[in-house]
């Protein structure tokens, strides 16, 4: 991933994602031609570099409580089955299930399964803690891969196939001219 451009979620977040927020709302529509089109995000467990959702399943930023919201996770996130009550200030009486990192086993955030009514906008998503994640931006590697300008065609084939069977020829020549130099060599060195 030499190029890769990870971002700290706090400086990178809220300038990447501004245009899924303005996608969601009503009456959005594409960006225009003098706005460059955002990126898609992978995030990242921040322990072990596991991919553990994407702006795919993008459906908001709680910066008060510092978190990110996603519909879906990938594979790599498990759930803890067993429901506790949230202790965390303002959050009473919310049901939440734990999200781990199935590679490293690193605390990624919450699933709230119960919540007071000023907090359903978050039952039933995927709350992944800023501290817990990272970011890559897809698109964002500055390297390029070298391509030929020309591409091998019958007639660029035939041309390489005559230096080859020159160079074959050459290296046979060598060859027999080096078998002439060992040996007399070799007779010189027995006498």
């Amino acid at each position: 991933m030499a190029g890769a451009q990870y971002v700290p979620l706090g400086a990178g977040l809220d300038a990447s994602l501004s245009l899924l927020e303005a996608e969601s709302s009503p009456g959005a529509g594409a960006a225009g031609p003098e706005e460059p089109a955002e990126l898609p995000m992978v995030f990242l467990c921040a322990g072990c570099k596991r991919p553990v959702g994407d702006t795919l399943g993008w459906v908001a930023n709680d910066e008060e409580t510092g978190c990110v919201l996603l519909r879906s996770a990938s594979p790599n996130v498990s759930v803890e089955k067993e429901q506790k009550l949230s202790s965390r200030p303002g959050e009473c009486g919310c049901m939440i299930e734990t999200l781990f990192c199935s590679g490293c086993s690193m605390t990624l955030g919450n699933i709230y399964r119960c919540t007071p009514k000023h907090l359903d906008y978050k039952r039933d998503l995927f709350c992944f803690s800023v501290d817990s994640i990272e970011s890559y931006i897809l698109g964002s590697s500055e390297k390029q891969a070298v391509t030929d300008d020309e591409p091998l065609t019958l007639e660029s084939r035939a041309g390489l196939e005559e230096a080859i069977e020159r160079a074959e020829t050459i290296l046979k020549a060598l060859e027999a001219r080096l078998s002439v130099v060992e040996s007399s060599f070799a007779s010189r060195h027995n006498s």
